[in-house]
């Protein structure tokens, strides 16, 4: 047999099960608003139902009411593990989703002084996917950790991220496109 027929036959073969690959490894890219934060992200897979999602995140606490004029800005990555996945009619499905991770960034604590804050942050919530690669989810997105910031007198002070905890209560709605 030739080598360019042995190569057409073999590219033949292979390539149904390189559509099977792909269709596995979804990246993803979308939005993620909630009242204290807007936020753009990338999902990474890793292997089946994990993800890697990064994050950058702008800081809206007290802008929306007025108080400040600018956000914070913070950036954070979380590991994510889907689990009870839920096959529905016309390729639709829906899933619950959970996992850790780390933020950082230069934001507002409570009651408002801007600051560098570092953080261990987690994420669960609930993902509808529709057939078409669009999903909808909604979570809650706890972070406990530290903010330092200077006091009204220059001193430098560590305290609480009482923000990422307290707005932790208020649902995350996102929209991602799967890619």
């Amino acid at each position: 047999m030739r080598p360019a027929v042995r190569l057409v036959l073999t590219a033949v073969a292979v390539l149904p099960f390189m559509h099977c690959v792909a269709a596995a490894q979804d990246r993803s890219a979308g939005l993620n608003l909630a009242y204290n934060e807007f936020s753009a992200f990338i999902g990474l897979p890793l292997e089946e139902n994990e993800n890697l999602r990064l994050s950058l995140n702008l800081d809206m606490a007290g802008v929306i009411s007025g108080e400040y004029l600018f956000p914070g800005i913070s950036a954070d990555a979380v590991y994510l593990f889907s689990f009870g996945t839920c096959l529905h009619a016309a390729g639709e499905s829906s899933a619950f989703f959970a996992g850790p991770g780390i933020s950082a960034g230069y934001v507002r604590n409570l009651p408002g002084s801007l600051g560098i804050m570092a953080a261990l942050t987690g994420c669960f919530g609930f993902e509808y996917t529709f057939a078409v690669p669009v999903s909808l989810s909604v979570s809650l997105e706890p972070s406990i950790g530290i903010h330092i910031s200077e006091d009204e007198f220059g001193y430098v002070t560590m305290d609480f991220y009482k923000t990422g905890f307290f707005y932790s209560l208020l649902p995350h709605i996102g929209i991602k496109y799967r890619f």
